[in-house]
């Protein structure tokens, strides 16, 4: 049996799945285009919310360990400061920023394969407060992100 197009049937190094070959789709015009994006990933859908937070959806087919790992080695490579992140067996998230810019990666184990994808991104003025990073006045319950 052949791998579908645009699949290599030899999994990455460490890794039992397959590489897969995609064009990249271009970030929302909130995203910095520098921005890293995962290899194959693909585009679900742009929510903006009143809080002005830009919420970018997608999946790639790789694990959740690859997943991390990418955002660990490309976030910093392309200039923004990585924060401190949490893992734990089916998901993991890792704040990021730049300047007024303030981000997290958030990632979802769908299958062994499968990872969901989410980028929520949002300016802050100076001085204000973040709804990706909230301050310690806002109880959990007040992000306006949609998981959780």
């Amino acid at each position: 049996m052949s791998a579908p197009a645009g699949v290599n049937p030899t999994p990455a190094a460490g890794s039992s799945c397959p590489v897969v070959s995609k064009a990249r789709f271009p970030w929302p015009s909130e995203v910095p285009p520098d921005l890293p994006q995962p290899p194959a990933a693909t585009y679900g859908g742009t929510q903006t919310t009143p809080q002005g937070l830009t919420i970018v959806r997608f999946s790639t087919t790789t694990s959740l360990q690859q997943s991390v790992l990418f955002v660990v080695r490309e976030v910093q490579k392309a200039g923004f400061t990585l924060g401190r992140g949490d893992a734990e067996p089916a998901e993991a998230d890792a704040p990021f920023g730049r300047g007024e810019l303030r981000g997290i990666y958030k990632m979802l184990v769908r299958g062994e394969c499968q990872t969901d994808w989410l980028v929520a991104v949002t300016r802050t003025r100076p001085g204000a407060g973040s709804p990706v990073l909230p301050t310690a006045s806002r109880g959990p319950s007040s992000s306006p992100l949609p998981f959780g």
